[in-house]
């Protein structure tokens, strides 16, 4: 499957909606006391203002793929991604560092190329911004965007945990 990635502009944000809606699920099905079941209408505000965040931001981003489907561009995937500067401290390296907030990739589309090109796409933008390396998180139960991250040479750098009070 050829994929071609671009950043996002406001004809996306109904793609953009829908997608968030997907992820929206699996994250509150994995931890469902952390996350809201989705909403439509919150996730589309929700894509609106990334979308209007990224555009008037120069340390962050919305890539989109895209794929031919009747001659037509669908988006089929989406990455947000943000620069930080890791602040100077005592005892951390201060460094400017490249985070995915989201990636997300249509179910109907997985393991056809999609989150590869827009990952590739995403570490070019980075670097591109001066970053030296990026960071994600992944939710607890999530094996298959594990396996994918490993697959891409991400591994484990620290690991949050919490207890119901």
């Amino acid at each position: 499957m050829r994929v071609r990635v671009r950043a996002a502009h406001d004809g996306d944000l109904e793609a953009l909606a829908r997608l968030w809606h997907e992820a929206d699920e699996l994250h509150a099905r994995l931890s469902p006391g952390f996350f809201r079941r989705p909403d439509v209408e919150r996730g589309r505000q929700r894509a609106g203002e990334a979308l209007r965040d990224a555009g008037e931001s120069e340390h962050e981003t919305i890539l989109v793929a895209l794929s031919k489907e009747d001659a037509k561009d669908v988006v089929v995937g989406a990455c947000h991604l943000q620069i930080y500067d890791t602040p100077v401290g005592h005892t951390m390296v201060s460094q400017r560092r490249g985070h995915i907030e989201t990636l997300i990739v249509a179910r109907t589309q997985r393991r056809r190329g999609v989150g590869r090109a827009l990952m590739n796409a995403a570490t070019e933008w980075a670097r591109a911004q001066g970053a030296h390396q990026v960071l994600l998180t992944v939710w607890a139960g999530n094996e298959d965007a594990e396996r994918f991250y490993a697959a891409l040479g991400y591994r484990t750098i620290s690991q949050v945990l919490g207890t119901d009070l």
